[in-house]
């Protein structure tokens, strides 16, 4: 190959180049082995308790069966991408012993409107949070995307939140989750 042929495939060439670099940027500054922001909500509300879920199965679960416990809520959804990609960082942190130990509720509301497709999603997987479906979100918890992660001491307040796919197994996350769960619930 010579001349103008040889060029035409340096183009090419660049071209894979510039996407490749691009993807391998997004993935670095957006992908789901960032590390979370755990930024603080700044809220004086607590969180709503007030709330019904259903189980996988449609049976109605409450969400003030939580109240008293620290509680990570991630809302999501199975066509989620960023969803599916950080779901197994929440098993590892959930899975932690020093996480264990605090007896932690990880409650994982997705926002499907079908249970089928979450019991489909979950089929062969062993982790140990608690997989529930959520039609109506509180205002509280509803946000300009998902995944969407609240953390939540046992006084019921919001000391933490992450809009977007994050690496939850972080050691500054169990240090943020033993520090709300040693929190004593005043009744």
């Amino acid at each position: 190959m010579t001349g103008p042929t040889l060029r035409k495939n340096r183009w090419w060439l660049y071209g894979i180049l510039v996407l490749a670099l691009g993807w391998y940027g997004f993935l670095a500054v957006l992908g789901p082995r960032r590390s979370p922001r755990l930024v603080n909500s700044g809220m004086s509300e607590k969180a709503p308790y007030d709330w019904s879920l259903k189980d996988l199965d449609d049976q109605p679960v409450s969400f003030q069966s939580f109240r008293g416990r620290t509680v990570f809520l991630n809302i999501w959804a199975t066509w989620c991408g960023p969803c599916r990609e950080e779901m197994p960082s929440i098993a590892r942190l959930a899975n932690d012993p020093r996480i264990v130990r605090q007896k932690i509720a990880f409650v994982c509301a997705s926002t499907d409107d079908d249970a089928g497709v979450v019991k489909d999603y979950l089929a062969g997987k062993d982790w140990p949070m608690t997989f529930l479906r959520v039609e109506r979100l509180p205002a509280t918890f509803m946000s300009e995307g998902i995944p969407a992660t609240f953390i939540i001491d046992p006084n019921g307040k919001i000391v933490a939140t992450e809009i977007g796919s994050a690496a939850w197994d972080e050691p500054a996350v169990i240090e943020l989750m033993e520090k709300a769960a040693m929190t004593t619930a005043v009744e």
